[in-house]
C-alpha cells in the first residue's frame, strides 16, 4: 500500500562495545545545567531512539542490534524487543524493548525516511484533542499514533505486568520523536507513568497539548542539536509549542559525537527561541547527528531527499521560509517574555 507523508494533508504552505549504563543514571538533574550523568543519560537513550531505525523488523525475543555502531550499550545491555509496529497509512514504525540490565521498558518509534519531503510538504492543519480543553495537535502526528496505538500499549502493558518495578520510556527522533510526544500524552492519560526523550523533534501541538503532557507525572527530556531545522517546526507562528525544557548540544560541530555537561544549554519554556529555536539555516547535519549518526544503523538511512513526483521547491526557497518563520518566532518568543517569563 502507498506510505503518505506526515502530513497527510495538502500543504498550505510552508508557515531528523561499552558498559551498560546503570539504572541510577536514568534521572535528569533539575536547574539549568547539566552533569556529566545527565549527559551520559541523553547518549544512552539517543542509541534507543537511533535503533528504531534498524529493529522496527527484528524478530521478536532478538537482542537489540545496530550496524554503524549505533547503539552499543543497548546492544551491550541485552535489551530484547518484545514487539515491532507499523503504520498501513503514515511512515511510522518501531518497536518496544525489555532491557533486564537497566529495568526498562522502552517504545521506541522511528522517523521519517525523508525529512526534507516533510518540510517542503508540511501542513500545519491541527485537529482537536480530548487531553485538554481547546488542547490540538498536528493532524499528521496524531494520525501516526492512533495506527501504531494498539499494538505498543498492549506491549508495555504485558511488560510492565511482567515486570512492575521497570521504568517506562518511550523515545524517537524526528517525526519518531513528535509521534513518541503523542503516544506519551495519550499513554500518561491512561494512567501509564513514563519518561520521554526525544531527538531533533517538531512540535507536535498547542499550549494547551504540551501543559498537559508536561504536568503528567514522568519527565520530559527534549533535545536539540545546533541549528536543527527540524524542531523549529512548525513554527510558534502558527500556535505550535514545544515541551519543557530543552536541552540544546550547542557547541562543537554538525557531526560530533562527544559533547561535556559544559556543552549543553537548558532552555526551559514553550516557546523559548534562545537555544534552537532562534537558529537559522537548513543544516541537514545537525539533524543526523545526535552523539554521533543517529538514523545511521538503517538500510537506507534517514536523510534529506526528494521525490521525482513531487513539485520541486528549491532549496534557497525553501531556506528563505524556513529564516522568516523563525524571525517571527524570535518576535513572539520576545513579546511573551514580559507577562510570561516561562513561556
Amino acid at each position: 500500500m502507498m506510505r503518505f507523508s506526515y502530513a497527510l494533508v495538502p500543504a498550505f504552505g510552508l508557515l531528523a562495545a561499552t558498559s551498560p549504563v546503570p539504572s541510577t543514571h536514568f534521572v535528569i538533574s533539575n536547574g539549568n545545567t547539566v552533569t556529566d550523568a545527565d549527559v551520559s543519560t541523553l547518549k544512552f537513550f539517543s542509541q534507543y531512539a537511533g535503533a528504531s531505525y534498524c529493529n522496527s523488523e527484528a524478530d521478536i525475543g532478538s537482542i537489540v542490534t545496530c550496524a554503524e555502531n549505533t547503539c552499543p550499550d543497548v546492544t551491550a545491555g541485552g535489551a530484547k524487543v518484545l514487539a515491532t509496529f507499523s503504520g498501513h497509512l503514515t511512515d511510522i514504525q518501531g518497536f518496544v524493548a525489555s532491557d533486564d540490565t537497566n529495568e526498562l521498558i522502552v517504545a521506541s518509534i522511528r522517523g521519517s525516511h525523508s525529512i526534507r519531503n516533510w518540510i517542503a510538504d508540511l501542513s500545519f492543519i491541527p485537529i482537536p484533542c480530548h487531553l485538554a480543553d481547546d488542547c490540538t495537535m498536528h493532524v499528521g502526528f496524531h494520525t501516526a499514533w492512533k495506527e501504531i496505538e494498539d499494538e505498543l500499549l498492549d506491549a508495555v502493558t504485558a511488560a510492565k505486568e511482567a515486570n512492575p518495578s521497570y521504568k517506562i520510556v518511550f523515545t524517537g527522533h524526528s517525526l519518531g520523536g513528535a509521534v513518541a510526544t503523542v503516544a506519551a500524552g495519550y499513554a500518561r492519560e491512561q494512567g501509564y507513568e513514563l519518561d520521554l526523550y526525544t531527538y531533533g523533534s517538531p512540535r507536535v501541538g498547542n499550549q494547551a497539548f504540551v501543559d498537559f503532557v508536561t504536568a503528567q507525572p514522568g519527565g520530559e527530556y527534549r533535545v536539540t542539536h545546533l541549528d536543527d531545522p527540524v524542531p523549529r517546526l512548525p513554527p510558534i507562528a502558527a500556535d505550535y509549542r514545544h515541551t519543557s525544557p530543552e536541552y540544546w548540544l550547542a557547541n562543537d560541530g554538525s557531526n560530533s559525537t562527544i559533547y561535556a555537561a559544559s556543552d549543553i544549554k537548558v532552555c526551559d519554556g514553550f516557546a523559548n527561541t534562545d537555544c534552537n529555536g532562534g537558529t537559522d539555516g537548513l543544516d541537514v547535519d545537525a539533524h543526523l547527528s545526535y552523539f554521533g549518526h543517529i538514523s545511521g544503523c538503517g538500510s537506507d538511512g534517514l536523510a534529506f531527499k526528494t521525490r521525482a513526483t513531487q513539485k520541486e521547491i528549491a532549496e534557497a526557497e525553501l531556506l528563505n521560509r524556513l529564516n522568516e518563520w523563525t524571525a517571527q518566532d524570535r518576535e513572539i518568543s520576545a513579546s511573551f517574555k514580559n507577562d510570561f517569563p516561562f513561556a
